[in-house]
């Protein structure tokens, strides 16, 4: 039944082996799509969380439960880049 000579694990032929090919890369392109969404999610999910304590420290300030000047220290603790080589 086979029509390719030395191929007899391909009953189909060409065809199957070219649909084989095909489903090879779409799983190949989702598993990259998927894992660069990941990536930008985790960039994104530092940059956020940098945004939020700014906005806890412009809140406490507003609510005089800091200083100005302490605002300022912990402001910029807080924008600084991050120094432990995990980036």
């Amino acid at each position: 039944m086979c029509t390719i000579p030395g191929f007899p694990f391909f009953p189909g032929g060409w065809l199957t082996m070219l649909l084989l090919v095909l489903a090879a890369l779409v799983v190949l392109g989702l598993a990259r799509t998927r894992n660069d969404k990941r990536r930008q999610a985790v960039r994104r999910g530092a940059a956020a969380d940098r945004d939020d304590a700014l906005d806890i420290l412009r809140r406490r300030l507003a609510e005089g439960a800091i200083s100005p000047e302490e605002y300022d220290q912990l402001r910029k603790i807080v924008a600084a880049p991050a120094t432990d080589g995990n980036r």
